[in-house]
């Protein structure tokens, strides 16, 4: 049986500004969520997922990229600035927001190597895209995370991903072999000076 992860109902969002990625303040977490089986989700457009979906920023502001070599087949071989993934049955508690650091830390331990803790700030932004199919049943909440290593986060082995390192925010959003999330977010922090 497929896991269950959190999914919101469409009708229960306010209007969403459509492709982009707009400030967290300005449209409120839902209020109605529920639990489905993942494979029912996928392909079910009435329903949001929320990715909790983290940047990892060096001291000198880059971000860490890495090319997927694996997971969703229809995200393969694209390059990608955030880490992240689906709020599970196992985060769940009383709100979203508590929800989704959960699952942001317990994808961090599994798909990265961490050697300290990270402290989790507020979420800063949403990210939407309604362009493709994978887009239109997924909502991002934009993380963005210190990384205080000396060196890079190092990926663990069999999680598809294979590091290319730290990247400036420009680069990013006009290189077309990165998802349009990465885009979107390298975008957000540019014109909010995040």
């Amino acid at each position: 049986m497929s896991p269950r992860i959190l999914v919101v109902p469409r009708a229960a969002w306010l209007p969403l500004p459509g492709t982009g990625a707009w400030r967290l303040s300005d449209w409120p977490y839902p209020s109605e969520w529920t639990w489905r089986p993942r494979s029912d989700a996928e392909t079910d457009e009435r329903f949001l997922q929320i990715i909790p979906y983290a940047l990892l920023r060096n001291r000198s502001g880059d971000i860490w990229c890495y090319a997927r070599n694996g997971g969703d087949a229809r995200l393969q071989d694209r390059f990608s600035a955030g880490v992240g993934g689906h709020i599970d049955e196992t985060d769940a508690a009383e709100s979203i927001g508590t929800m989704a650091e959960r699952a942001l830390l317990r994808e961090l331990r599994e798909e990265l190597q961490l050697q300290s803790k990270i402290d989790v700030p507020e979420p800063a932004a949403w990210i939407y895209e309604e362009l493709s199919a994978v887009g239109r049943v997924h909502i991002g909440l934009l993380y963005v995370l210190c990384w205080r290593e000396d060196g890079p986060p190092q990926p663990v082995e069999g999680q598809g991903l294979k590091g290319i390192g730290f990247v400036p925010a420009e680069r990013i959003m006009d290189d077309l072999r990165f998802e349009l999330w990465s885009r979107f977010a390298a975008d957000f922090l540019i014109r909010n000076s995040v």
